[in-house]
């Protein structure tokens, strides 16, 4: 599945045009007010030797020529969901409350801006308890009615501000009170300009904003929970000794013998997710450390930055990617088929 949304402000109004081609025969264009569910929707046949990426962008453009667009930046505002959490000093997947706090707050929010185009993930922060959710939203009264609606209904209460401005909110990370002022100041100024240059990136970098964007399993992977969580949680403890923290090779902690890879090549990704669809005992999760347990399809791998684990049903195997982008995989028939496929480069294994 593959889609773009385009926006357009009247007075004082964004509003949306989302375009889907859900299947290589058909594009579904839905357009209405950010905030709201679609007030039009149609659907039209995409012509015949044309592949939905091309019958995509040929839509797209066409509503670009009648003003619609990716906002700049500076245009919409930003929404900061603030949550005052007990002190943990584990990854927040693994803490006791993670469950409640998706399943109450965040997964509902971000369904909810999700479906109706008037929110945009920006990025988390967390230190000392406190954890910030940052999204670029549209229409400000609609999302902060949505996020007071969806905390009301939350069955487990968590200490959360609702906050709004041109920019993140800003929270000072507490310094030791020890640390001489000379060090505390310069701590400021560089964390000062950290954020400031974190706030620019969407402008130094823009995108295309006809890039189609691929939807992997509908809109959002599912998330696993609850009993199911705890029990994959405990047999990765007991046979992988991954406890959602660092792993083998920050830390030797794996049971047997693993291989690692200071990075990899696009080229040789496809490779490793074709063996593993072989080899495939489904579902197929992914535990990422800072956002929870999931199913996802093998194509999904190597997407993104995490720092967290693959795995299967069977537990045979294991792939872990650190924060230091390293690629550590475990398993009996995984170990040699990563040995193989550098067995014309076994400098790079374990090179840390």
């Amino acid at each position: 599945m593959f889609r773009i949304i385009l926006y357009q402000q009247r007075e004082s109004r964004w509003h949306y045009v989302r375009l889907t081609a859900e299947s290589e025969l058909e594009l579904r264009t839905e357009t209405g007010v950010c905030g709201l569910p679609p007030d039009h929707e149609e659907v039209e046949s995409i012509a015949a030797g044309t592949d939905t990426e091309t019958a995509l962008r040929n839509s797209g453009a066409q509503w670009q020529n009648n003003g619609w667009r990716k906002p700049n930046p500076q245009e919409v505002l930003v929404l900061t969901l603030h949550f005052q959490m007990r002190r943990w000093h584990g990854y927040p997947a693994s803490a006791p409350w993670h469950d409640d706090l998706t399943a109450g707050y965040l997964d509902p929010v971000q369904a909810a801006l999700e479906s109706t185009c008037n929110g945009i993930p920006r990025g988390t922060d967390r230190f000392s308890g406190n954890y910030l959710y940052h999204y670029t939203i549209f229409n400000s009264d609609l999302a902060l009615e949505t996020v007071e609606r969806i905390a009301a209904a939350a069955p487990v209460k968590f200490l959360l501000d609702i906050h709004i401005g041109r920019r993140e909110k800003q929270v000072h990370i507490p310094i030791d009170p020890n640390v001489p002022e000379y060090l505390r100041s310069l701590f400021r100024v560089v964390e000062k300009s950290a954020r400031t240059i974190a706030s620019e990136l969407p402008v130094l970098f823009p995108g295309d904003p006809l890039q189609p964007e691929l939807l992997l399993n509908g809109n959002a992977p599912k998330r696993v929970r609850g009993e199911e969580s705890a029990r994959l949680r405990n047999f990765l403890k007991e046979k992988w000794n991954f406890d959602s923290n660092f792993w083998n090779p920050l830390t030797e902690a794996a049971p047997s013998q693993v291989v690692f890879l200071n990075g990899m090549s696009e080229e040789k990704k496809p490779k490793i997710v074709q063996v593993i669809r072989e080899h495939l005992a489904t579902p197929l999760y992914l535990l990422d450390c800072d956002e929870g347990l999931f199913e996802i399809f093998p194509d999904q791998i190597f997407r993104g930055i995490y720092e967290g684990v693959v795995f299967d049903a069977s537990l045979d195997w294991i792939i872990y990617f650190s924060h230091h982008h390293t690629i550590t995989f475990g398993g009996e028939w995984l170990v040699p088929t990563v040995k193989e496929l550098y067995k014309e480069q076994p400098e790079v294994l374990n090179a840390w």
